[in-house]
């Protein structure tokens, strides 16, 4: 071969000398590093250069003389906390003992643990060994990096390893990629990416979107809010309609799918969308209040499901149950509008309508926070009663509703009931490892500012002052303001304490005075007397504190209303600040009867939830079929868990070849 020759045939033998180096030194602690250029990588920014590390593996591992033997190995180390371990196994592998699919487990297990760069090296590495990669390998890294949304690369990363796909004629982009890719760009978010990769999308074919893609688009723009939210996630429920015309055997209505355009509606700023919501209940659910103007007649079923075009289908996606999620999607219209009674109208509707639906817990919680808002506080406190009937779980919401709406009405027995209660929970469920439980179905495991208002509240109100210097005491309030989300919240314990020690100190102060008391009784009275001044002392510089801490939080997010304000098109306002954090389950709205100032705790969940499940009989009714057991599990402390499971929990719904609706399609 002449000195020309080898010159132009040196790049094609560059990546085979790099591959015999990687494979005569296997002593070395790391595995070869390889630097994957932007002509061939889905990065296009750098160049990547990652290393993984090896592992010593146990004499007793042994290396198992098939492919099909060697995936299961790879799955059971990884399920251990092994991954380390299984890809060093496969490292030290014959070539003829390794396959696509144990490639594979390797690059999903370690996407689930959120280790991108690895995944992308393994990939890199299974190249390297001929392996190529397939439709399932593409699908797990896009997934990956849906789940790992906040690097700043995510989306991009995505489009060019679908271009890539789209220029294979081995592997061409499928439904399920096109709408992996749209999970990228949901989470990211970037709304425009999210447009464009819509609008390239066939109307017809086995690449025409399907549930999955109407679900991702809508429940995005929902998610963004506002008018022009709503009118993008109008849109695309009109698209849907279209296609459920033209192919209706390959579109059907779910119940994620209702859930995400009632979401759009009630995000909406004009009272106009936002009643649409109350028009696709009636239609999609039969559900037609007395005397409303939205009567669903035979002419006007198609216009109330989509206003724009009337195409008939209101029978066809006629619902035949309806979701608690739902449910409290419409009570949350309803409370936006502030149609306080329509909602209890709605509730009475659906007890009649749907005989065997139960709410949940969370749906519960909407309920008394509905009937707080229109004064009914007594038949709030009777909804609450409504949980123990039901056999179901109280959750942090139903506290803070419950505690509120017996403040509310001053009903002191009552608070003083259900915080015992609250407390009994906290004591019983204090071994419970919170890290390990899914905010689907959240569990009352500490103390918060919320409830300890609520009930501080009502003592003073009710002049129980004892009672509530007891609880401030035993639930150790100097430490439960340290949790930096509820600002509002706090501050406002910090008054209630310096409001019952101050109360507690005259009245002790006062006895101290009579002089028919005993000397130890008057030696008792002055312990308790300097006791009272010191805490007093000391909740009042916290009081100070907590309200410069307030406003500086107020000052913060009134920044962020402005930012959002000029800046309205580029998708979602920036993320608040970790004061102003909160899932939804541990909000709830605190109002004082004087002051119309909350928190941004409206009370409705921000997740969907699953169905609760459990067979009890009540004028609720009972669900009927089999009964679903909860994915989600209560782990306790004590139970031994392996490394790296904690993580692959998080992580394990984004590669289930399923279209359940995921939490964060609302967070």
């Amino acid at each position: 071969m002449g000195m020309s020759a080898l010159l132009r045939a040196w790049p094609l033998l560059t990546p085979r000398t790099s591959l015999i180096t990687s494979f005569t030194r296997p002593q070395s602690p790391f595995i070869h590093r390889h630097s994957l250029q932007c002509s061939n990588s889905p990065f296009s920014t750098s160049t990547i250069s990652y290393a993984i590390e090896k592992k010593k593996l146990s004499r007793k591992i042994t290396i198992p003389k098939d492919p099909y033997l060697l995936s299961e190995k790879v799955v059971k180390f990884a399920k251990n906390g092994k991954l380390d371990e299984a890809i060093t196994l496969v490292m030290e592998s014959p070539k003829s003992r390794q396959s696509e699919v144990v490639w594979n487990h390797l690059i999903q297990e370690s996407s689930k643990l959120g280790k991108t760069s690895q995944s992308w090296q393994l990939l890199n590495d299974m190249k390297k060994r001929s392996f190529e990669p397939s439709e399932r390998t593409y699908t797990i890294l896009l997934n990956a990096l849906a789940i790992n949304s906040s690097s700043p690369n995510s989306v991009s990363r995505a489009m060019e390893l679908y271009r890539q796909m789209q220029e294979s004629e081995d592997t061409p982009p499928t439904l399920v990629h096109t709408n992996a890719l749209l999970k990228v760009c949901s989470r990211k978010p970037d709304l425009n990416a999210l447009q464009k990769v819509y609008s390239d999308m066939p109307k017809s074919g086995p690449n025409a979107p399907d549930v999955v893609t109407f679900n991702t688009l809508i429940g995005s723009f929902a998610r963004k809010g506002g008018d022009e939210g709503f009118q993008q996630a109008w849109k695309v429920w009109d698209d849907f309609l279209e296609a459920k015309t033209r192919r209706p055997d390959e579109v059907d209505l779910d119940q994620r799918l209702v859930d995400s355009i009632l979401l759009a509606c009630r995000e909406a700023k004009s009272s106009g969308y936002v009643k649409r919501g109350y028009r696709l209940v009636e239609s999609l659910y039969g559900l037609t209040l007395s005397g409303s103007q939205t009567s669903p007649s035979s002419g006007s079923v198609g216009k109330s499901i989509s206003p724009s075009k009337s195409l008939g289908l209101g029978t066809a996606l006629r619902k035949d149950d309806i979701q608690p999620r739902t449910v409290e999607l419409l009570l949350s219209i309803c409370a936006k509008l502030k149609e306080y009674p329509k909602g209890q109208q709605y509730i009475d509707l659906i007890k009649k309508t749907y005989p065997d639906f139960k709410p949940d817990p969370q749906l519960i919680a909407s309920m008394i926070h509905l009937q707080i808002s229109s004064k009914e506080y007594q038949k709030a406190v009777e909804t609450w009663d409504e949980i123990s009937k039901l056999d179901l779980q109280h959750t942090p919401a139903t506290f803070k509703q419950g505690l509120d709406a017996a403040q509310k009405a001053r009903d002191w027995d009552k608070t003083f009931e259900m915080y015992s209660e609250m407390k009994r929970l906290i004591h019983k469920n204090r071994d419970i490892d919170t890290t390990r439980h899914r905010p689907m179905n959240p569990i009352v495991y500490q103390q918060d500012a919320w409830t300890l208002v609520s009930t501080l509240k009502c003592a003073v109100k009710t002049k129980h002052i004892e009672e509530g210097l007891k609880i401030l005491r035993e639930a150790h309030w100097t430490k439960v303001v340290n949790n930096t989300r509820y600002p509002r919240a706090n501050a406002d314990l910090a008054a209630q304490a310096v409001k019952i020690y101050s109360t507690a100190l005259k009245s002790h102060t006062k006895t101290s005075k009579d002089e028919s008391l005993s000397e130890m009784a008057n030696d008792s009275l002055a312990a308790e007397v300097s006791r009272l001044e010191k805490e007093l002392e000391n909740a009042k510089v916290i009081e100070a504190r907590l309200a410069q801490t307030l406003a500086a939080h107020d000052v913060e997010k009134s920044k962020q209303l402005e930012e959002r304000a000029q800046n309205p098109r580029t998708g979602f306002a920036s993320r608040p600040a970790p004061m102003d954090k909160a899932t939804s389950e541990q909000k709830s709205t605190l109002r004082d009867d004087e002051s119309k100032e909350q928190e941004d705790n409206s009370g409705w969940r921000r997740v969907s939830s699953e169905e609760y499940s459990s067979r009890s009989s009540s004028s609720w009714g009972t669900r009927s079929g089999p009964q679903r057991v909860p994915r989600d599990r209560v782990y306790s402390k004590d139970r031994p868990q392996t490394d790296g499971s904690q993580q692959r929990r998080r992580f394990d719904d984004a590669f289930r070849p399923s279209t359940r609706f995921s939490r964060e399609n609302f967070e």
